[in-house]
């Protein structure tokens, strides 16, 4: 009897923190499988901005960007003016585009405010009118660190 109890004990104990820990390790596992296009240090101690995804489709473009933070402390990062201070350059038109907005005036991203656990990343994206077709490559602004420039543009149907 006692060793019947131990081993239900034991499953239930083993289940359980499977249960508990399965999903931090996918999330982790997905967050730092895609390549990256092009890195940046940030002005934040310990964190790295990486692009993954410069997609256009249906004439819409979607960056999207992995924040990762390598140093041993939670990262807080928070934009107060998305709206203006995020945005895409087309160098060979000299436009600027900024976020899309959805019918009552929201901007279309992943958030303004991220919480970063010390050595982990999230992942955040953003979407803007995709650029005339000509257009191949953008610059992506983006506060807290330099642009990323050059950046080429994936084109769908």
């Amino acid at each position: 009897m006692k060793k019947s109890l131990l081993f239900f004990v034991l499953v239930t104990f083993t289940v359980s923190c499977l249960l508990f820990v399965l999903p931090f390790m996918v999330s982790s596992t997905y967050a730092q499988s895609s390549s990256v296009i092009q890195s940046q240090e940030t002005n934040i101690p310990g964190v790295v901005f990486e692009l993954i995804q410069c997609k256009q489709k249906r004439g819409i473009l979607t960056i999207k960007m992995r924040m990762k933070n390598t140093s041993s402390k939670t990262a807080n990062i928070y934009w107060n003016t998305p709206d203006i201070s995020i945005y895409l350059i087309d160098d060979l038109n000299r436009k600027k585009y900024f976020m899309l907005k959805d019918s009552t005036g929201a901007l279309i991203f992943s958030g303004d405010s991220y919480r970063i656990s010390p050595k982990s990343s999230i992942i955040t994206w953003y979407k803007f009118p995709a650029p005339s077709p000509e257009v191949n490559e953008i610059t992506f602004v983006i506060p807290g660190c330099t642009p990323f420039e050059d950046i080429p543009i994936k084109k769908y149907k």
